[in-house]
């Protein structure tokens, strides 16, 4: 995977940073909850392939490589978690009684905002396209931007969910 440009690396730690702790593991890998661990490894190097610190330590500003470096780390310690069953089962009973349920935690509908952050620029702007499209009521170009933008993400549950709304 090739390194994100310094304007694309910025543009997305500005993005995320502020809805960083909000988002859970399966938010932050853009997976659904009930991934398996091929799935969930496929999402981690998709989105953390381009986005390692090292890869960024000459372009960036301290200040950014730092941002950058928690950002890293919350994206690891998701795979870390979700890749191992116990602290996956963990991690999902700690869910769940964080949010007051008795039964597993379920994944609640991803906050669009939240989803689009996590997302490249230009997947994003393919979005944005599909979604015009979809209010003028051309279904055929909706489809067809919103599948170009689930090409740029192919692990991504929300581009998933948007194109079986589209259809």
């Amino acid at each position: 995977m090739r390194p994100w440009s310094k304007r694309e690396l910025l543009a997305f730690l500005d993005r995320v940073m502020p809805a960083l702790e909000g988002l859970d593991h399966f938010e932050l890998l853009d997976g659904p909850p009930n991934a398996d661990d091929k799935t969930i490894q496929g999402a981690f190097h998709n989105m953390a392939g381009g986005l390692h610190p090292d890869r960024h330590r000459n372009i960036v500003t301290p200040s950014q490589h730092e941002r950058l470096i928690v950002v890293y780390a919350r994206i690891a310690e998701a795979y870390r978690v979700l890749r191992s069953p116990e602290h996956r089962e963990k991690y999902l009973r700690d869910e769940a009684k964080r949010r007051g349920k008795d039964a597993p935690a379920t994944r609640a509908p991803q906050d669009p905002a939240a989803a689009l952050a996590l997302l490249s620029p230009k997947a994003q702007q393919l979005y944005r396209r599909a979604i015009a499209a979809g209010r003028t009521g051309d279904k055929a170009s909706a489809m067809l931007n919103m599948r170009m933008a689930l090409a740029k993400h192919p692990h991504s549950g929300f581009l998933k969910d948007v194109l079986r709304k589209l259809r």
